[in-house]
């Protein structure tokens, strides 16, 4: 492994997005592929369970359902990794706290983090991904996190299409205000370029009025700033995507709408392939992934903060991981590898 990274991990639900990819095959493509951690996406654990056990109880937003159930899964899934080779780094998405005035819905909230709590210790992992939550309850789901045993910590992550915390910036700003040393940053290339740089809903792809003048300049300030701003025992996790052109701007709009979700929601579930995959795993016909982001940039940039922590590959391309195709799997899992190990070149050209 590479002194730039303490751990190489890819995500279960980037690994393929069709019902026969089961989340053994999807460890097995990761192990295979030569990575030693994987984030696990809560829904595949799951679908595990309800594969294990037809007729499970999903858990709802207060916690309750077939609890029972997962934590066996969980426990099963623990052991097929470890005989695997493999180790959790995260379990994600914990979301919808949000700083609700509700008691009740808070309650269920918190009432819904005891339970991952349960079933993080049933695997093994002291990691979990965080979306919008305010700092007040982000502190106290810190607190709760921390006197677990072993103690778990929070990986908060920005989605670009957040209504109100859309940057790592922002990210950054909660976490300085939640101030616990359990709560940290889990920072995305491809969320910060779709802030900074890329807007897929323009002609172009790039991001239009930019304050600094151009999306080349909005992204080198945002950069600059990460790389001198964030402290790097903050960072907990970065993973790492691209994100491609090769929908045009109408049929994301349409899609969107189709889905009453934003744009940017739209493309990141279906439109993000590993950096490089034009040159990983080229399309017999020569056609184009169509990734463009520039990636390279921010990984730079975390590494210039003096940050040497975990990498993970979280990646959707819906057109081709939704296929009924056994290899889809292994064809993701090894492209990632191959791309990471030239991002690596590439970043050994600039002197890491």
């Amino acid at each position: 492994m590479s002194g730039l990274a303490a751990a190489l991990a890819y995500s279960t639900d980037s690994v393929g997005m069709h019902s026969s990819h089961t989340l053994p095959i999807k460890l097995r493509a990761i192990a295979n592929a030569g990575f030693s951690h994987f984030e696990l996406a809560f829904p595949d654990l799951e679908a595990y369970a309800e594969q294990e056990q037809p007729g499970y109880q999903k858990l709802d937003d207060g916690g309750n359902g077939d609890l029972h159930t997962l934590l066996q899964a969980a426990g099963r899934l623990n052991a097929l990794a470890e005989g695997l080779g493999l180790k959790i780094l995260a379990v994600h998405p914990f979301s919808n706290i949000e700083g609700y005035e509700d008691t009740q819905k808070r309650t269920l909230g918190f009432k819904r983090a005891a339970v991952w709590f349960r079933v993080l210790k049933a695997l093994d992992c002291q990691l979990f991904d965080d979306h919008d939550v305010i700092a007040r309850d982000l502190r106290q789901l810190a607190d709760d996190a921390a006197v677990q045993h072993p103690p778990i910590r929070i990986a908060y992550e920005m989605w670009s299409w957040g209504a109100h915390v859309n940057t790592w910036e922002h990210t950054w700003e909660v976490c300085r205000r939640v101030d616990r040393p359990n709560f940290g940053l889990c920072l995305d290339t491809f969320q910060i370029c779709a802030r900074a740089y890329a807007d897929p809903t323009s002609s172009n792809g790039l991001l239009q009025n930019a304050p600094k003048g151009s999306a080349v300049m909005e992204l080198a300030s945002s950069v600059q700033a990460l790389a001198t701003t964030l402290p790097p025992e903050k960072i907990f996790y970065l993973q790492i995507s691209d994100g491609s052109r090769k929908i045009t701007p109408d049929a994301l709009k349409e899609s969107a709408e189709k889905q009453g979700i934003a744009p940017l929601y739209a493309w990141s579930n279906a439109w993000r392939p590993v950096p490089y995959m034009d040159a990983v795993c080229p399309h017999s016909n020569k056609d184009s992934w169509g990734g463009y982001l520039p990636v390279l940039d921010v990984c730079e940039a975390v590494l210039r903060t003096g940050w040497r922590g975990p990498w993970s590959y979280e990646v959707f391309y819906e057109e081709d991981m939704s296929k009924s195709d056994d290899f889809i799997p292994v064809k993701w899992t090894k492209a990632a590898k191959d791309s990471h190990q030239l991002l690596l070149e590439y970043l050994g050209e600039r002197g890491y």
